[in-house]
């Protein structure tokens, strides 16, 4: 109570060693630094303090701690489109995006259907996928720490392939 008293009282802008408590008709407790007709004095003592000791410099000849990287902004899988639906393709580019650039040591980790994609050079972010098998896949990219924590980690991307039958040879788009 004493405490609420104290920020009452620099909450008007000054610290006040006196303070008033009355009740009103209502019953409503009220608290002022400004006596009124019925009201019982409070002393509240002065809040404490704590003043910090100045920061030492740092001895000569020290370089100062270079400042943690940043943390990745976004990351996400820009191609193939989510809800995607291919008809027979050849080959499925696989791009992500990484903001800021991928930082050395931290690596892209791609997956499709749980299965690690290969990457094609270190810190690539394109990615393809020859002849994809008929059905729904789901894609997954994080990137990895060099002690392989996470540090960021794409919406999965689900894409569908279709592929003729021999009872649909015709490609939907060709209206057979």
């Amino acid at each position: 109570m004493l405490l609420a008293l104290a920020a009452l009282a620099a909450a008007g802008g000054c610290l006040a060693d006196t303070m008033y408590r009355w009740v009103d008709a209502q019953g409503v407790v009220h608290y002022s630094d400004t006596p009124q007709p019925g009201a019982q004095q409070i002393q509240v003592p002065n809040a404490q303090t704590y003043r910090a000791p100045p920061v030492p410099a740092a001895p000569p000849g020290t370089a100062a701690t270079p400042a943690a990287p940043a943390v990745y902004q976004s990351c996400a899988i820009t191609q193939p489109l989510a809800d995607a639906n291919l008809f027979a393709p050849e080959a499925l580019a696989i791009s992500v995006q990484v903001l800021p650039d991928l930082r050395p040591g931290d690596q892209l980790n791609v997956t499709l259907d749980g299965a690690r994609l290969p990457a094609s050079a270190p810190g690539a972010m394109n990615f393809e996928l020859s002849a994809p098998e008929r059905g729904t896949h789901t894609i997954n990219a994080v990137v990895l720490s060099a002690d392989g924590q996470t540090l960021c980690s794409a919406p999965a991307v689900s894409f569908s392939v279709q592929r003729p039958s021999l009872l649909s040879p015709q490609s939907p788009a060709k209206g057979h």
